[in-house]
């Protein structure tokens, strides 16, 4: 039994937090939407924002966590005004009580309230209407089976014509409102999901690798920072294998995935080399790595190197003792370990960012450099940050993304003993 194996069962993985997919949001957008320079520049892409699949993904939990309407609909009466003829054929506006329906968010449960706070929401509109132009870059979206079912029955339905803004502006000639058309598409929505007899089994299906990843992430890193009191050294690295890629709009599915599979042997080369290599690496570092898709910028490598503080400042003494002795500039650490990447991985054919280096390829949030086992606050940051890695597939996937690891950590299972030939059987 090692320190990662976990002892829950997958019934008992930890719940993912849909406040938490805002954050990650951003971040599938940070690398689906832009495309990264080989000079570390961003360079801004097209498609559908990302990040508006989270409150999409709120909005059906939401939904779900009661059977009561987001909006109290009601009658009264107000001045409104009418135009009028006077005694003289002259129009005239002039106010007369009327009978009108009026609307609020149903604040008598949380759930509720928030739920008619978004669908008041003027950009949720527009945002839903990305999805359903046939744009090139949203096409290539596989979405989770609760937000394909949202979407479905969105487009199917009057409110796809009037979401957002004033809900007490009326609809059509039946004398309805917004609020009420709201109520009515959530209604129908709750139906969709009560009469899907998949949606519970394939959105549980669709979680559970992430959901595992995510579990098995904080457990490592907590096994990282008790194994050595001296706190880790982190180190983020943006590794692409070759000068170009292939393109996951325009290119073949069958370019994509050589595209792939050769990232994948260039990683598992240098995973390799990485552990014959203590005088750079140490003796036993800890690794998180992930492959990220850019729409436009194809499948790299993203990974992050956590090293005991303690024995990398020894192999850096090591380093700097040697350049002193060969008269040699000390190069940075970072930019070795990206060297021995190109030379050792690819071959010469690929290159490489540094993270710390490069503060557009993440964001302000990511952690570099030290961190103490006690500072609470950038533990927490970097298990939040990596947790992006483990649950980029949640979210959102691409249609044609192939099947496979897109995430891994350094923990190796245990080696299974040799099964015994026949004629060695032990007699029990």
């Amino acid at each position: 039994m090692t320190y990662f194996h976990f002892a829950m069962t997958r019934s008992k993985l930890p719940p993912i937090d849909s406040q938490a997919f805002v954050a990650l949001g951003r971040h599938l957008e940070h690398n689906l939407r832009f495309q990264v320079g080989r000079d570390g520049r961003k360079i801004l892409g097209g498609g559908p924002e990302i990040v508006f699949l989270a409150k999409l993904d709120r909005l059906v939990r939401l939904a779900l966590e009661t059977d009561f309407a987001p909006f109290r609909v009601s009658g009264a009466m107000r001045p409104m005004p009418v135009i009028v003829s006077d005694a003289f054929g002259r129009n005239q506006r002039v106010l007369r009580p009327c009978y009108v329906k009026t609307a609020v968010p149903n604040s008598f449960y949380p759930a509720t309230e928030e739920l008619g706070g978004i669908l008041s929401d003027r950009t949720l509109r527009s945002g839903l209407t990305i999805f359903q132009q046939s744009d090139p870059f949203a096409d290539q979206l596989l979405h989770a089976p609760h937000i394909r079912l949202l979407l479905d029955t969105f487009f199917c339905h009057p409110i796809s014509d009037c979401l957002g803004g004033n809900v007490e502006a009326p609809v059509g000639l039946e004398g309805r409102i917004r609020a009420e058309v709201y109520n009515d598409f959530v209604a129908q929505f709750r139906r969709a999901m009560r009469d899907s007899k998949s949606l519970r089994r394939n959105w549980h299906n669709w979680n559970l690798g992430s959901r595992e990843n995510a579990a098995k992430l904080l457990v490592y890193l907590d096994h990282l920072f008790a194994k050595d009191g001296g706190g880790l050294t982190v180190l983020h690295l943006r590794l692409f294998h070759a000068s170009e890629s292939a393109n996951l709009i325009t290119s073949s599915a069958d370019a994509q995935l050589r595209d792939l599979q050769m990232l994948r042997e260039c990683r598992a080369k240098f995973l390799d080399c990485m552990r014959r290599k203590p005088a750079l690496f140490t003796d036993d570092p800890g690794y998180v790595w992930a492959i990220l898709p850019s729409l436009e910028g194809g499948y790299a490598l993203h990974l992050t190197l956590l090293f005991s503080t303690t024995a990398l400042r020894k192999v850096l003494d090591d380093k700097r003792v040697e350049a002193e002795h060969l008269g040699r500039a000390l190069q940075r650490h970072a930019d070795q370990v990206g060297e021995y990447w190109v030379e050792r991985a690819t071959g010469g054919h690929g290159s490489y960012l540094c993270g710390d280096a490069t503060p557009l390829l993440y964001g302000s949030d990511w952690v570099h450099g030290e961190v103490c086992e006690d500072d609470d606050e950038r533990r927490g940051k970097l298990k939040e940050s990596l947790g992006y890695l483990a649950m980029r597939r949640a979210l959102v996937r691409l249609k044609n993304e192939p099947p496979g690891q897109y995430f891994g950590t350094s923990e190796r299972e245990p080696r299974r003993p040799r099964r015994l030939a026949r004629g060695n059987a032990k007699a029990g």
